[in-house]
């Protein structure tokens, strides 16, 4: 049997001690309302400590919680800017949402050559939405 509230107690020891990869499950906890109330801000909040040290996984999380509005008002520039540092970590979800963000031009300029390019990023390690979009991408960039 899962216990939450016991997994979360542990992972709070290890965040408050910096531990990026405590931090990020800290946040996944309150996200999702694992060991206690569901809480948005705390999430990013926690998200925040360890994606600003570096660790992958809590950047594409907070970069989800701009692009959507949870735990804050919806912020597509700083959503672009957290899923590029993900990205360029070599992290195909994140390197496809960059790709749908050039796609759409949801913070920053519209720009399909560069949507493309990184949705190939993605699709080079078999992300399969991303192999989608690069052909859709294709047809929308010959417009252009």
């Amino acid at each position: 049997k899962q216990d939450f509230v016991k997994a979360q107690e542990w992972y709070l020891k290890a965040a408050s001690q910096g531990q990026a990869e405590a931090q990020n499950h800290v946040g996944i906890m309150y996200e999702k309302g694992q060991g206690g109330k569901q809480d948005f801000v705390k999430a990013q909040e926690w998200y925040l400590k360890a994606a600003s040290q570096g660790q992958d996984e809590a950047q594409f999380n907070l970069a989800r919680m701009y692009n959507f509005g949870q735990g804050g008002k919806q912020d597509y520039m700083k959503a672009r800017e957290w899923y590029l540092k993900a990205a360029y970590q070599g992290q195909a979800e994140a390197q496809n949402h960059v790709g749908i963000m050039y796609e759409k031009g949801q913070g920053g300029k519209q720009d399909f050559v560069k949507a493309r390019e990184w949705f190939l990023k993605a699709a080079s390690q078999g992300h399969v939405e991303a192999q989608f979009k690069m052909h859709v991408t294709d047809k929308k960039a010959e417009g252009v």
